[in-house]
């Protein structure tokens, strides 16, 4: 189920008032809040304690006097973007981070969204993110339809690590996190490269999929109420309740089509690029992501690239993702199949319900506004 706030015990979206508590859980009545506290308690403790801890921590930040030396006097007001450098300040670091653990095992839109508000502030505090902050976001903005954010978080990363020559996080001069509005419909070239980042390429996989099952979506609609011969502005209202991506919504020069043709090939094109990446930076990860079991529950002491304790990590951070996008599962179940991966996984699924025909010709060419 798309995430949303809605009560926890019913799913409903009306009346709702917060859990005083860990406040990011929503009931529509007393009553059943009541009826979700045994489900809810242990969460909600566990959100209560890890505060309680991260409170403390930034208190004793905020009120270190300094030693002229190796610490200074409140590093939040000097010393913004380095807080790794800062012994003093991993503690608290390390009890933020563990607060928005607690945060995200409360799987509600509001946990989803105060988990990613933190982790975007962690990040301003320590710029070179050693604690692996970037690998979490892009998955929750996707979670909570900020597609575009995603998208810009994702390539300005892979931008800084394929520009090496310059120092994002020691020179608080550069520019940080400003890509804005970036051409999601661009090709994904710049993640294929010899040593791509898993993380990020499953998560820019799953968006390229929430944008094409759009993009399909539309298409059908458009045949369907033509078929019928009902007039164009008819069909451009109905098309508006289609898309579940904002991207999607605000883009007129999409949404004011009639043919798909060309952006569906170019989608696919960029998947048929994507999904055998994710395989050359994790070979394991795709047959986790559709047969999860208990890499869920893991608690990898250690990882490198390639190991069954990254493609962990990594799936824990994006499972509720995919979870929440309907149909993503499926999809990737007949991709998997139609790349005939079988060196690396096999899986049983039916082919595509709609693929277009391929041809040894380039990628056609993207608008990048429109999209095609």
């Amino acid at each position: 189920m798309a995430l949303a706030p809605r009560c926890s015990f019913c799913g409903t979206q009306k009346h709702l008032s917060r859990c005083g508590v860990c406040k990011v859980t929503l009931y529509c009545s007393r009553d059943h809040q009541v009826s979700d506290r045994g489900r809810h308690a242990p969460d909600c403790k566990a959100v209560k304690r890890t505060r309680h801890l991260f409170e403390q921590e930034e208190q004793k930040v905020r009120d270190e006097p300094g030693d002229g030396f190796f610490t200074p006097a409140n590093p939040f007001e000097t010393s913004v973007g380095h807080f790794w450098g800062i012994m003093d300040t991993r503690d608290y670091m390390r009890a933020r981070y563990a607060y928005v653990s607690a945060i995200l095992e409360i799987k509600t839109f509001d946990a989803v969204d105060l988990a990613a508000s933190h982790l975007r502030d962690m990040i301003h505090l320590n710029r070179s993110d050693n604690m692996g902050v970037r690998d979490l976001l892009p998955t929750l903005y996707l979670r909570l339809g900020r597609d575009q954010e995603a998208y810009d978080f994702i390539k300005w990363w892979q931008k800084v690590e394929n520009e090496s020559t310059l120092d994002y996080s020691d020179d608080v001069n550069l520019p940080y996190l400003d890509i804005v509005d970036a051409d999601v419909f661009e090709p994904p070239d710049y993640l294929c490269g010899q040593f791509p980042d898993l993380s990020r390429t499953v998560s820019l996989t799953l968006l390229k999929i929430k944008l094409l099952m759009d993009i399909k979506a539309l298409q059908h609609c458009v045949w369907a109420l033509e078929e019928r011969k009902l007039p164009r502005e008819i069909i451009d209202r109905v098309k508006y309740f289609i898309p579940t991506s904002p991207i999607i919504q605000k883009n007129n020069g999409i949404m004011h089509k009639r043919d798909y043709t060309r952006l569906i090939i170019n989608l696919y094109l960029h998947l048929d690029q994507l999904i055998p990446t994710v395989i050359k930076a994790n070979p394991h990860f795709w047959r986790a992501l559709l047969r999860p079991g208990p890499h869920l529950e893991a608690r990898p002491q250690y990882l490198s690239s390639g190991s069954i304790e990254e493609m962990q990590c990594t799936l824990q951070h994006c499972y509720d993702a995919w979870d929440e996008t309907p149909g993503a599962f499926d999809f990737i179940k007949a991709e998997i199949k139609n790349f005939r991966c079988s060196d690396h996984q096999e899986t049983d699924s039916d082919e595509l319900d709609f693929r277009p025909p391929r041809d040894d010709s380039d990628e056609l060419d993207s608008d990048s506004t429109t999209g095609y």
